[in-house]
């Protein structure tokens, strides 16, 4: 007879400061959902942009601050909650003197009718729970995997099932749109594209190349973009482009030139037409929003 021994738990990852407490898998617990949780308190907190291949759930218990996701930017205050879908490049920022935030990350490839309501979730992405149940069941968690106690697992799995259930009741009692019906997981090929767009991010990237480079037709590309991000590829580039310039020119002291030949134009004038085409402002005045005056005189 064999006699079944269950592995030793992993080393768990694990950071606390004075301004964060992070918690990382490996876990010692069964359950797989959960990659991450933590709690900050830096009220100068940024995050650039960044993709990743999970949902991340974040919720605002003081202070104020913004964030966006593929270029539609959110402000969000004590009580609320957001939360980004795998592959969306976003980022956010604490406003004012005061921010505490909690955030998680985790997979629903075990919870796929959950998983399915997470992926419908539309462009409204900020809700509020007025009964603060969010934060208890967050904090709760922590005390679980802080001070584990007999069948600390099961209580956790438990607890985290029912901090997701929660949130999208949320949503739900919000009454805010859906996303597309047939949205889901990202086909393995709109992943590669997605990275591959938001690492190499230029004026010079065009649909036939990328067709090309992830072995598919230009057309069955084009399509299957437009299908997975509600955008034309295209589109999408421009967009990405000017949110590449604004970053820059506004958290950088790189040259207004060296920006353009990094973003592949052919030079500073098509830069500059381009950027104004699709703000109404120069990228000078952008950098220095006090010359935007003098544009328009």
């Amino acid at each position: 007879m064999t006699v079944y021994k269950p592995p030793l738990p992993a080393a768990r990852n694990r950071y606390k400061g004075s301004s964060e407490l992070r918690e990382e898998l490996p876990f010692p617990y069964e359950f797989d959902n959960l990659s991450y949780l933590g709690i900050q308190a830096l009220s100068a907190w940024q995050v650039d942009r960044h993709i990743h291949e999970h949902f991340e759930l974040c919720y605002v218990d003081e202070g104020q601050g913004w964030f966006s996701i593929d270029g539609d930017l959110y402000r969000v205050g004590q009580g609320d909650l957001f939360l980004t879908k795998p592959g969306e490049c976003h980022q956010g920022a604490s406003l004012g003197e005061t921010y505490r935030l909690y955030y998680t990350g985790f997979l629903l490839t075990k919870s796929p009718k959950l998983e399915k309501d997470y992926y419908r979730l539309g462009r409204g992405r900020t809700v509020r729970d007025p009964s603060g149940r969010v934060k208890r069941l967050f904090d709760a968690l922590f005390s679980e995997i802080e001070e584990a106690g007999p069948h600390s697992a099961l209580m956790a799995e438990s607890l985290f099932h029912q901090l997701l259930v929660r949130v999208i009741r949320l949503y739900r009692d919000a009454g805010l749109p859906d996303g597309d019906p047939e949205a889901g997981p990202l086909a393995p090929a709109m992943k590669e594209l997605l990275h591959s767009l938001h690492e190499h991010a230029g004026i010079g990237v065009n649909a036939a190349d990328l067709a090309k480079a992830h072995h598919l037709s230009r057309t069955h590309l084009e399509r299957e973009f437009k299908r997975a991000f509600g955008m034309p590829l295209g589109k999408y580039i421009r967009t990405l482009c000017t949110d590449r310039a604004k970053y820059w020119l506004t958290e950088t002291d790189d040259t207004i030139t060296a920006i353009a030949e990094r973003l592949g134009f052919s030079s500073l004038h098509s830069f500059s037409v381009f950027f104004k085409r699709r703000t109404g402002i120069s990228p000078y005045a952008y950098r220095r929003p006090s010359l935007e005056k003098d544009e328009k005189r």
